[in-house]
């Protein structure tokens, strides 16, 4: 009887065994399985970041090989293909407007130019350029010629978004600092036209400069900024080649001036001066835009001509004086005077001469 007990529990005991050796092998099985997919997860994923370097490597070789072998006018072509270059205004602004929104509003500068004036000089420059494109796309590896070709779509758009700003007021301190800009190259121009119309050179009529000269105050040192670019103007053939200033420069204080005209005034009352409105954001914006692009402009000349070479042959921006054929300056027909740049919103009350 004591016999049949061992045996039954014998039995039983193997049957436990098999039983846990079973399970044993079950969660050894499931371990091994697990890791068996982690690694074979790990070797899939690091097979696809290998793939994709291997890709982008052969991308870029395949981008060298197609550069080495396409002709300079084919890609000039196929960028005059995709630039945006409808002119008409409102659908130039809609089409650049999302692009000129992402531009960044820290440390934008006032735009306070003449946007059809600009638009003159950037077609100048492009007729000037396009012999020498070639040598240029031939020499640059992203010459970003689609964006020079939009220039000037983008410059009627900034017209259109010029126009949309409400009139309003500059404040006290952008007065002032419009001023000190401008005020040493005022200096420097009076200096030169006073030598220049000496009885002895007789370039230009003495009593011109002299009625320049005189006055003072805000008031007059802005109407200063706009009377010295016109004589350079009115008299660039005697005065062509003799004087050492940028045309840019010339602009520069012209810009200054019309702007300051229209917003000082003798008196002592100062408007009170909101902040920017964002329709000014916005221009200043494309504004930027504009100017970053005839920056790529420029380095096309730089690039097939050489820096000395290609400012001699391209107008600045926002020149008022055009270089003609032979390099002699010449009088640029003005655009139409444009609407105060505005810093801020408020009726224009005007700011204190003094």
């Amino acid at each position: 009887m004591g016999g049949n007990k061992d045996k039954k529990a014998r039995a039983k005991d193997a049957k436990a065994d098999k039983k846990a050796g079973a399970k044993a092998d079950k969660r050894d099985d499931a371990k091994a399985g697990k890791s068996g997919d982690v690694k074979a997860a790990k070797a899939g994923k690091s097979d696809d970041v290998k793939a994709a370097k291997a890709g982008k490597k052969e991308a870029r070789s395949a981008r060298k090989r197609d550069r080495a072998g396409v002709d300079p006018a084919a890609l000039i072509a196929e960028a005059r293909k995709d630039a945006f270059t409808d002119e008409a205004p409102e659908r130039a602004f809609a089409h650049f407007r999302p692009l000129a929104e992402r531009v960044p509003a820290a440390d934008l500068p006032v735009f306070t130019g003449q946007p059809l004036l600009m638009r003159a000089n950037v077609r100048a420059a492009l007729d000037a350029l396009e012999p020498h494109l070639p040598a240029a796309v031939s020499a640059l590896r992203e010459p970003r010629l689609k964006e020079v070709f939009e220039l000037p779509a983008l410059v009627m758009a900034l017209d259109f978004s010029a126009a949309r700003v409400p009139v309003a007021t500059l404040s006290a301190g952008e007065i002032d600092r419009m001023l000190a800009e401008g005020a040493p190259w005022r200096e420097l121009m009076l200096s030169y036209l006073e030598v220049a119309s000496h009885p002895l050179l007789g370039l230009l009529p003495r009593e011109r400069v002299a009625a320049v000269r005189a006055g003072s105050g805000k008031l007059d040192k802005a109407r200063d900024f706009v009377a010295l670019p016109g004589l350079f103007a009115e008299f660039s053939g005697a005065l062509a080649g003799k004087h050492p200033f940028p045309t840019d420069r010339l602009d520069l204080l012209a810009t200054l001036g019309g702007a300051l005209v229209q917003q000082v005034r003798p008196g002592n009352a100062a408007a009170a001066v909101p902040k920017r409105t964002e329709e000014a954001i916005l221009r200043d914006r494309i504004a930027a835009l504009v100017a970053e692009r005839y920056d790529h402009l420029q380095v096309l000349a730089a690039v097939a001509l050489g820096k000395r070479k290609a400012d001699a042959l391209l107008p600045a921006l926002r020149a008022a004086i055009a270089l003609g054929s032979n390099g002699a300056a010449a009088a640029q027909e003005e655009a139409p005077a444009e609407t105060p740049s505005e810093i801020t919103d408020g009726a224009p009350d005007g700011i204190a001469d003094g």
